[in-house]
């Protein structure tokens, strides 16, 4: 088990999957700042542990900003349009290229990135093959940043009850399934407190006998 100290920034903190990790890091007390485009989308997320950071475009300077007296990274960043290319590059690839730079600059010790299953092979799924090849750059560009990184690629999201078995396997796994967001947002934490994460790149997806998301040696793979 990891020795973690410090602050996580938490990117997408008011999207589905984001609210799940705020929830983690609040209920083991870990310090974290929730990155939202407006106070209106931070409603909900601030506690004693957690505090809000303003940024109306994910861009290098905002970024630069709330990084300060970060220790780690969490991001839970995903577009929600299927089809426009600009929208799409900014969200999942320029964004990321940008917290890479800012993260060296601020010496973040780790980076955990919630990407998607299927990145290797992005026209498997015509309707998100524009994603996935975004996505699967802005992975290669973490990856040979020289930051420590987990990448984390859940199947399909649902919003069932967590806790239930989650299957994790090197990336790129074999097959395809699905996963509850609040099994994925709690890997995406145990990222920070397992060693075993860092610099690795896994797959996830539920299967019933596999043991919880907390359980110890999730990432010796």
């Amino acid at each position: 088990m990891a020795d973690f100290h410090g602050r996580v920034l938490v990117l997408g903190a008011n999207g589905e999957t984001g609210r799940h990790v705020i929830a983690s890091l609040q209920g083991k007390q870990i310090p974290a700042r929730a990155a939202v485009r407006s106070a209106e989308k931070g409603d909900g997320l601030s506690s004693p542990t957690t505090e809000i950071a303003i940024c109306e475009q994910l861009d290098g300077e905002s970024l630069t900003t709330a990084l300060q007296g970060v220790s780690a990274v969490i991001s839970a960043i995903g577009t929600r349009s299927m089809s426009d290319k600009e929208i799409i590059e900014e969200s999942e690839h320029t964004t990321i290229v940008n917290l890479i730079t800012a993260a060296k600059k601020a010496m973040v010790k780790q980076v955990v990135l919630c990407s998607s299953m299927s990145t290797n092979m992005p026209e498997r799924i015509p309707p998100l093959t524009h994603i996935l090849r975004a996505k699967r750059r802005a992975e290669e560009a973490l990856i040979t940043s020289g930051l420590t990184y987990t990448i984390v690629h859940p199947g399909g999201l649902s919003n069932d009850q967590g806790g239930q078995g989650v299957f994790v396997a090197p990336h790129p796994l074999p097959t395809s399934g699905m996963i509850a967001r609040q099994d994925v947002a709690e890997v995406l934490v145990q990222a920070l407190l397992q060693s075993e994460a860092r610099n690795q790149s896994i797959d996830i997806i539920s299967l019933p006998d596999q043991g919880s998301a907390t359980r110890q040696g999730l990432f010796k793979i």
